[in-house]
């Protein structure tokens, strides 16, 4: 049909997932964080960049921002994931950040996907100005809080200051499904706010 003709393809993604791996997120939770992260992965277009940032109390660049070939070796890093150590979110915004910023382009859909399920003490205020410098630059922030414990408040203001969502997880078995839809929503959203 001509309205299929004008949509513009979907642009290619420079995205990050910035998972939280404190304590709280042993178990059932970093089983499937792990294994959509895997999914992420495989569903990824040739032109698509992503990287994967975990954070506790420090952050650790499991897969750096780059066009993915070898994903089977990749697949092994994050299934090497373990929960430990607290939960400051600033950390891991940082380390995303960095990831996004070293392929930032406005052809790209650049973005960082943030998943919780802890509030984070005494940084706050650095999260939220490096939302808005972020967001100056074009990169916008979802997050998504997974079970009870997390500030939503926090991370409401934390996306909207890029112009990004918050989204709330109550199970663990539905953060598949959710984390899958925003990424996939990502690419499509964005072909047709083109027009």
């Amino acid at each position: 049909t001509p309205a299929e003709a004008r949509r513009s393809p979907a642009p290619p993604l420079n995205v990050c997932l910035v998972l939280d791996r404190s304590t709280s997120m042993k178990g059932e939770k970093m089983d499937v964080v792990k294994s959509t992260a895997i999914q992420v992965l495989r569903n990824l277009r040739p032109q698509d960049i992503l990287s994967v940032v975990t954070f506790s109390d420090r952050a650790e660049v499991i897969i750096p921002a780059a066009y993915h070939q070898d994903r089977t070796r990749l697949e092994a890093r994050i299934q090497m994931i373990q929960p430990s150590g607290a939960t400051e979110i600033y950390q891991g915004l940082e380390a995303g950040a960095g990831e996004v910023m070293r392929s930032i382009d406005a052809k790209r859909l650049n973005h960082i996907i943030l998943l919780t399920d802890g509030q984070t003490y005494g940084d706050e205020q650095q999260c939220l100005e490096l939302a808005s410098n972020l967001g100056k630059r074009g990169v916008g922030i979802s997050a998504m809080g997974i079970g009870m414990e997390w500030n939503d408040i926090f991370l409401d203001v934390l996306a909207t200051r890029t112009g990004g969502s918050s989204a709330f997880i109550a199970e663990p078995q539905d953060i598949k499904k959710l984390l899958l839809e925003k990424f996939n929503s990502l690419a499509q959203v964005y072909a047709e706010e083109v027009n």
